[in-house]
């Protein structure tokens, strides 16, 4: 029986041997289990940590993959779908057969778990099932009509996993325990890499970030900093904070303070600013997010300033964005486009193919205008205020699956999407 490893370096192949193989051998010519990934596994072919990947982010994630399946399979010719690219190395047809069966033996695994005092789980033998199974000869229609049935099933139960729940556990091998968290997590891994196997992914394909309310926590140092100002200079402070989400502060100073210097007001609120010290940190999520866009094009558009950017991101341990387009390299700040459009165009880019994730209405303008796609996170702004994206979500780790399915190669699709 043949092994069928996934791409990657040596220590991948080691660490993954579970997720694609049924057996290996031993001297003598006795199979064994392979060892299964660990608890906080890293993917190193695919920048994903299972630590990271929240209940919520895994849940989006499995229900995206049928979709995304579809859109890169349908269209292939039959001999491209059955055509090993290497030896020992399963077709595309091969792996979509794979995820289907994973998230039905998953299904069976959670529920076992969740209704059984420790289970012994069975291993799935991979190789054995394909072969069996006759993975590469199965009609495709079939495999992604299944594959979503499996995929929904799997999904509606794990939306109903409660907190206690998440930490069942179950064993394969003899000290080999896994919890229900570990098997979600599992299960959306396992779609997620052979999305990369059977080769998705653009060179076209770039995601921009906004910074404040994005990746750095700012809102409640900026409303102090903001509400001193305006007692300074006796302005209504709800009304001056009204007029700061997303754009440079001189423009927000000449909003609603046109009497006023503005370059004069910006190096006072920069004072305050100063003040604020350690209060900007980064979200908890952003590392994780940011981790999935290694050796990817993407980058960030800002309203402040990059010694300040730079300083706050690499305080949250952040990496320094490929492209940074801060407020002293336009002309006009958001909702003009100019900075999304200048991003775009150092990532060598079109404008089309930039996916941003933003939390304020000025920065989904600029951004829509650019044509690009838009995803909005509700950490600053309730969802009337963010109509014109294309996405709205709860967190930064909700926007996994849509950056993930974004760099595989789907389409922006009409209309506003929701998701909590």
């Amino acid at each position: 029986m043949r092994r069928l490893p996934l791409p990657g370096t040596p220590r991948d192949l080691a660490e993954q041997a579970a997720t694609t193989v049924g057996l290996l051998p031993r001297p003598g010519g006795v199979m064994a289990l392979p060892p299964l990934p660990e608890e906080d596994h890293f993917c190193e072919s695919c920048a994903l940590r299972y630590g990271d990947l929240t209940p919520s982010a895994a849940l989006g994630l499995i229900r995206s993959h049928p979709g995304r399946y579809r859109r890169r399979l349908q269209h292939l010719p039959i001999d491209v779908l059955r055509r090993r690219p290497a030896s020992g190395v399963w077709s595309a047809l091969e792996y979509a057969c794979h995820v289907r069966d994973v998230y039905d033996v998953y299904d069976t695994r959670v529920r076992r778990t969740l209704t059984e005092h420790e289970p012994t789980l069975d291993p799935m033998r991979n190789d054995e099932r394909a072969e069996q199974g006759a993975y590469n000869q199965q009609p495709l229609a079939a495999v992604l009509l299944d594959l979503e049935r499996n995929a929904d099933r799997f999904a509606a139960l794990t939306s109903e996993i409660s907190e206690p729940q998440w930490s069942r556990t179950a064993v394969r091998l003899p000290g080999e325990r896994r919890t229900v968290r570990w098997m979600v997590r599992q299960a959306a891994h396992e779609g997620l890499h052979h999305l990369h196997d059977i080769g998705v992914g653009a060179n076209d394909k770039a995601v921009l970030f906004d910074v404040d309310g994005v990746l750095v926590d700012s809102y409640p140092a900026y409303r102090r900093i903001w509400s001193r100002w305006a007692d300074h200079r006796n302005l209504d402070p709800d009304l001056v904070w009204s007029h700061t989400h997303g754009r440079r502060p001189v423009d927000t100073i000449q909003a609603v303070a046109p009497h006023l210097d503005a370059a004069a007001e910006y190096s006072l609120i920069r004072e305050f600013m100063a003040n604020e010290g350690d209060g900007f940190p980064v979200y908890p999520d952003a590392a994780a997010v940011l981790r999935l866009l290694q050796n990817r094009r993407w980058g960030v558009v800002t309203s402040g300033r990059t010694p300040t950017v730079l300083q706050r991101l690499r305080a949250g341990g952040l990496p320094d964005p490929p492209v940074l387009v801060d407020s002293s390299q336009v002309r006009r700040g958001k909702p003009d486009p100019e900075g999304y459009l200048r991003a775009a165009q150092l990532l060598g880019v079109p404008a089309s193919g930039c996916l941003v994730i933003e939390d304020a209405p000025a920065g989904v303008q600029a951004a829509r205008t650019a044509g690009m796609t838009v995803v909005a996170v509700r950490t600053t702004h309730l969802d009337d205020e963010l109509a014109g994206a294309h996405h709205r979500v709860d967190t930064l780790s909700d926007t996994v699956p849509l950056i993930t399915g974004w760099l595989e190669g789907h389409t922006r699709e009409p209309g506003n999407r929701t998701t909590r």
